[in-house]
């Protein structure tokens, strides 16, 4: 996703990007508030976020992004003082306008093998960070039972308590790529490890009773280990 509101600097990334095999853009943001709207429900691999916007700044627009899909981002700037800011925000990379192609490449690189070490750490690990109050908190396999969409927020209900962070299931259902966990509804994704028992379109988690979707009772099924 390409974050300019200059068009000709929009055009000069949209033509380096277009010279990187694999480097495709799918969004194009000419202001902080469109790319805000797409990270709601978007999970760009990487961004190209411009820091100089009219209204809403790219560091405004880190502060406000839904962090649960904001990846790796390469901030591109015209000042060279906001490199600093660039990796307090943990960037992939910071590029001043206007921009060399060389640097171009090395950044999206870095981004690439950034995101390359994140999806090995998410696809073999046993548990999963969820960020609640400005914090991130380390959550066990082993210990959620199910998450419940609250609006534009997702509960996590555990062992021994639950946790209220931002996010979709849409999202959490594209990261917990561990086999124990399903969405079996459009508000609920479940540990298949705990449940009680199933009858017609419904399940038992703890003495939580969840509904189970038509479209996903077959995928349900053919999930279970049924003797």
């Amino acid at each position: 996703m390409i974050v300019e509101d200059d068009l000709m600097a929009r055009r000069s990334i949209e033509k380096l990007c277009e010279k990187i095999d694999g480097l495709n853009i799918k969004w194009i943001c000419e202001d902080a508030n469109s790319a805000l709207d797409v990270l709601k429900v978007e999970s760009p691999d990487l961004i190209f976020l411009d820091i100089g916007m009219p209204g809403m700044s790219g560091f405004d627009f880190l502060k406000n992004a839904n962090q649960s899909n904001l990846k790796q981002f390469i901030v591109t700037s015209g000042k060279e003082q906001n490199a600093l800011g660039a990796w307090e925000y943990k960037a992939s990379g910071f590029l001043k306008k206007p921009i060399d192609k060389f640097k171009f490449k090395e950044a999206v690189e870095v981004a690439v093998e950034n995101h390359n070490l994140n999806y090995q750490y998410q696809h073999h690990s046993n548990s999963v960070y969820i960020k609640e109050n400005g914090k991130y908190i380390r959550i066990s396999y082993d210990d959620i039972l199910y998450f419940e969409n609250e609006g534009d927020y997702i509960k996590v209900f555990m062992n021994n308590g639950s946790h209220l962070f931002h996010g979709t299931l849409r999202n959490i259902a594209t990261k917990l790529t561990d086999a124990r966990f399903l969405k079996v509804h459009r508000t609920y994704i479940v540990n298949l490890d705990k449940i009680v028992d199933i009858e017609e379109n419904t399940l038992v988690i703890g003495r939580k009773v969840i509904p189970i979707s038509r479209a996903n009772k077959p995928i349900l099924m053919n999930r279970l280990n049924i003797l």
